[in-house]
């Protein structure tokens, strides 16, 4: 299991590396050709990290769900469900079909309205370390904090092994799984097992 993390890590770093280049040199590409940097561009930070949070969640959060319920997503995403316990290692154990589309389908809503460099920076890695954070085998609530950021105590419940109760498909943060109808707040201490369900 250790060196499949290994690999998964290696593979992952490999595909996110490779398409957020791509991204980065398209952009430039469009702005060497003089077209418009995009309204998102003259937002302050303090309002446009925010709002690529929540805008760079929707795309995975749709692909997410879309993977639970059909067999083609399920076929890439099941290895991430696969451990029987939630730990840091499955934020990377992602297969990287899977990442490719996470990363593609934020990527796109990010410079469709052109976000800045330094927003985007800011933005990824607050995703990244709530990608870490929600996986974390801690024990514990952040209580009504929750309903704002991704949490492990919430998102162990979408790793858990009964389909019913494997929602809160957000990760960083849960406003897509709110609006949309997927948000469970845990009633107890978590799944009483989680990995691959039915």
């Amino acid at each position: 299991a250790e060196s499949t993390n290994g690999l998964l890590f290696l593979a992952a770093a490999w595909v996110d590396g490779l398409l957020k280049h791509g991204g980065l040199w398209l952009a430039q590409w469009a702005a060497s050709e003089g077209h418009s940097p995009g309204w998102a561009s003259a937002w302050p930070l303090v309002l446009a990290v925010p709002a690529a949070i929540v805008l760079g969640e929707l795309g995975p959060y749709v692909l997410h769900r879309w993977a639970h319920i059909h067999p083609v997503g399920w076929r890439w995403h099941r290895l991430h469900h696969s451990p029987v316990q939630v730990n840091v290692s499955n934020s990377v154990r992602v297969h990287p079909v899977n990442l490719a589309w996470n990363v593609a389908s934020r990527g796109l809503i990010w410079w469709s309205l052109g976000f800045t460099p330094e927003t985007l920076m800011w933005a990824t890695m607050f995703m990244l370390l709530q990608g870490v954070a929600v996986h974390a085998n801690v024990r514990g609530s952040i209580g009504p904090l929750s309903c704002v950021i991704g949490s492990a105590e919430t998102h162990r419940w979408h790793h858990s092994t009964q389909v019913d109760e494997a929602l809160n498909f957000g990760t960083s943060v849960p406003l897509w799984d709110q609006l949309l109808g997927t948000w469970r707040w845990p009633s107890r201490s978590g799944p009483k097992a989680v990995g691959l369900h039915d």
